[in-house]
């Protein structure tokens, strides 16, 4: 008997383990198989829940809206011109997201940066009528007050009014690479170590501010230099999380929860990335992204699944 590599697509025996072409492991395939076959993945794992799927709607919804505002500076559009943008908005939606459905993607980018994508009921990806039409009902999840969204929480497949008129589904994707266990870190231990960082970086603040209006008062410095202690303040707070994070993993509060960010083959990032991923941290706090690690086996944050990094126990 024989079988196709699910890498390089070449065909091999049915025993092999290690593609003798491409060097893929299909042992890891077997494991995934196997995962799937367990009922409990079934019924718990395998399709988007509320969190994850209210969390791509916000990401797409925060795309669109730097989408218009750019074009809305870019061509000094008048204030009493903005409704124009109500209809754009839904077009723009809708069809952008039934194109994406048919592309590698299976779905939205909230959806990819998530981890979800649409299927039709035997989890092909839909036909672009099937996907331009549940892109359009599904404002009747909103047209409903939410209810119609609210519906996924009450039955085993997690669908929306939307997905059972359509009969389409949202499921996770699989991840081949599942095995690998790696001891990530509570989110208890993040939310901890990042309030003793706070803390830190509020006293921090404070003995600069007041060290520089000493200086300025006792030794007559000039306005200027007192005014540099805002620039200091704000330096301080951007370096502070990646510049520690990069030399070794850890701020102040994560070395005392024991916890450290790293890549996801426990290395540690470059200071660019990092700082990326503080930055990010304002779409966490708008799309509801710091939810995702209650729903997630690697306990990522939407800046830890852009940035590809990881928190582990240390």
């Amino acid at each position: 008997m024989t079988k196709g590599c699910p890498k390089c697509g070449r065909i091999i025996n049915e025993n092999t383990d290690i593609c003798p072409y491409c060097n893929y492991d299909l042992r890891k395939l077997n494991k995934v198989l196997v995962k799937i076959d367990n009922e409990e993945y079934i019924s718990e794992k395998k399709y988007a829940g509320f969190i994850k799927r209210i969390v791509s709607a916000l990401l797409d919804a925060i795309i669109l809206l730097i989408i218009i505002i750019s074009i809305i500076f870019m061509f000094n559009i008048k204030k009493n011109m903005y409704w124009i943008f109500i209809p754009i908005f839904v077009l723009i939606d809708i069809f952008g997201n039934s194109i994406l459905e048919r592309t590698s993607f299976r779905g939205s980018i909230g959806k990819k940066i998530v981890g979800i994508e649409v299927t039709d009921e035997y989890e092909n990806p839909e036909t672009f009528s099937i996907a331009l039409m549940r892109n359009i009902v599904k404002y009747l999840n909103l047209l409903t007050f939410g209810i119609g969204f609210i519906m996924c929480l009450g039955n085993k497949k997690k669908q929306t009014l939307s997905d059972k008129i359509t009969k389409t589904y949202v499921i996770n994707k699989i991840n081949f690479n599942s095995e690998e266990k790696k001891d990530y870190a509570s989110i208890f231990k993040r939310l901890t170590a990042f309030i003793i960082d706070i803390i830190f970086l509020i006293i921090l603040n404070y003995i600069i501010i007041y060290a520089i209006n000493y200086l300025t008062v006792n030794f007559k410095l000039s306005h200027n230099i007192n005014e540099l202690k805002y620039v200091i303040v704000i330096f301080t707070n951007l370096i502070y999380f990646p510049f520690n994070e990069s030399k070794r993993g850890k701020t102040i509060g994560k070395k005392y929860m024991k916890i450290r960010v790293t890549d996801k083959n426990e290395n540690t990032n470059s200071f660019i990335i990092l700082f990326i991923r503080q930055l990010l941290i304002i779409i966490d706090i708008i799309s509801l992204g710091f939810l995702l690690p209650f729903v997630n086996e690697e306990k990522q944050t939407i800046k830890d699944k852009i940035t590809k990094t990881i928190v582990i126990n240390d």
